[in-house]
């Protein structure tokens, strides 16, 4: 049998592009596989740099967590250093006070004649309030210059003196106003 091939014997030229478009089509792929490749390794390079932050995240959020507490202790201990100063001052104020009472009771009984005595005494922000009896116009006289005299009292003044019986004793009733000045 004789076969006649119509088509004609494949030519060089026909030949050479059929293997150009089989060399292309191979590089292609490699291009293909190699860029496939690089994307692979790029997707789990990210992959694990994502799950590296996450991680890393997590940390700073757990220390973030131990270092508010620890704000809030230094909060509340600068709190509790801050009453315990403001009672520091108050127990050094009553300190400094304590003794004002002490001096000033301890001059009106210096300057208290025999036969006066006190019946209320009040003594607000340095200003003293006194109500008595004396026997005598004239010992009242002298309580109130005694007073007066006394380097720890100022401004003294007779608010009033009135004659009273009690029982068949003549007695004067006073009221009496001074300013007084703590010794420092």
């Amino acid at each position: 049998m004789i076969k006649i091939n119509l088509l004609g014997a494949p030519t060089a030229k026909k030949v050479r592009k059929a293997s150009q478009a089989q060399s292309q089509i191979i590089l292609g792929g490699i291009i293909l596989l190699v860029s496939l490749l690089v994307t692979l390794y790029g997707w789990h390079w990210l992959n694990n740099k994502i799950a590296l932050l996450n991680e890393e995240k997590g940390k700073k959020d757990k220390e973030l967590v131990a270092l508010k507490e620890k704000v809030k202790e230094v909060e509340n201990l600068e709190s509790v250093k801050k009453a315990l100063e403001e009672k520091v001052k108050i127990i050094d104020q009553l300190k400094k006070n304590q003794s004002g009472p002490v001096h000033l009771l301890d001059e009106l009984s210096k300057s208290l004649p025999d036969r006066v005595w006190l019946i209320s005494f009040t003594e607000q922000n340095g200003s003293v309030d006194l109500d008595g009896k004396a026997m005598s116009n004239a010992e009242l006289v002298a309580f109130v210059w005694n007073l007066s005299h006394t380097p720890l009292f100022s401004n003294v003044q007779l608010i009033e003196s009135r004659s009273a019986n009690e029982g068949n004793t003549e007695v004067f009733s006073f009221k009496m106003k001074f300013q007084y000045k703590p010794a420092v």
